[in-house]
């Protein structure tokens, strides 16, 4: 491995860290976080001076300030790359820059890729949680005794529904995400997720656990609401304002009571269109 690769290594499990923090701090505002932020610091300070400041700026506009070369644009801002650029991302020799966004690219060996899906015409356009999700998606009685089982489960209905390829790497970078710091928070509720799965837009498994299962959040509490995404890099920032969003809902009981309650896949998605209409436009 080269000396670029292990800084460009560096780079993205700095990035993971920090957007977990964000993401903590967009589902449990009043959460503490000294270690993760501790985590953050130290791994910052090896970074060499000139590409932490570029990385601590770039963050100040972005949740991404290092992003992988997706059919062959930057997957931050969608800007076309040269072949030459693409071809020097992916030798590593140095550090290379979007020319349009100035993030910071590599080169992923494997990526997950999702089929494009296009409108059919004179169908309606969708708004609320309908942009992100869909009935397909809805599962009412997840089985799994572990966070792996769970997320399996998940991941499967992913790939059955055509919105994934690869049912197995998806879990194991959901595993990974998880590694990182557990996206459990109070209320039962959880937001497993992997950034950076290109060629889509969000989507979002809603699933139901009846019985809890242990994620690794916060107490004792067991786990019983998952909301689980998929999220292109583009969209990292807006899906923070999701996140919290649907952690201001769903912390209320009543909304809580409603998707648990639900006997049907059909009765789960009008619960959650319910439930969400009045937050998420």
């Amino acid at each position: 491995m080269t000396v670029t690769h292990k800084l460009i290594n560096q780079l993205i499990q700095l990035q993971e860290l920090v957007v977990a923090n964000m993401q903590k701090k967009a589902a449990m505002p009043n959460a503490r976080l000294e270690e993760l932020e501790k985590s953050i610091a130290t791994l910052g300070s090896d970074l060499p001076q000139q590409v932490r400041s570029h990385f601590n700026r770039l963050l100040t506009k972005h949740p991404e300030a290092i992003v992988p070369i997706s059919n062959e644009i930057c997957a931050g801002c969608g800007m076309g790359l040269t072949k030459s650029l693409i071809n020097s991302v992916h030798k590593a020799e140095q550090m290379h820059r979007c020319p349009n966004c100035a993030r910071f690219l590599y080169y992923p060996e494997q990526l997950i890729e999702r089929e494009r899906t296009n409108r059919v015409y004179g169908e309606a356009r969708k708004t609320g949680i309908g942009r992100f999700t869909s009935p397909e998606l809805m599962m009412i009685s997840l089985k799994g005794t572990t966070p792996e089982e769970v997320l399996g489960e998940m991941c499967n209905r992913m790939a059955e529904k055509g919105f994934v390829e690869d049912a197995d790497h998806l879990l194991d970078l959901a595993l990974q995400r998880e590694a990182i710091v557990s996206t459990a928070v109070d209320n039962g509720l959880a937001f497993p997720h992997v950034r950076g799965v290109e060629g889509g837009g969000l989507s979002m498994v809603v699933g139901i656990h009846k019985k809890g299962v242990k994620f690794g959040g916060p107490g004792r509490t067991l786990s019983r609401i998952f909301f689980f995404m998929v999220i292109p890099t583009a969209t990292s920032a807006f899906y923070l304002k999701l996140l919290s969003g649907l952690s201001r809902i769903f912390r209320e009981k009543e909304s809580r009571e409603a998707l648990q309650s639900a006997v049907t896949e059909e009765a789960l998605w009008k619960a959650l269109i319910k439930s969400t209409k009045k937050m998420i436009k």
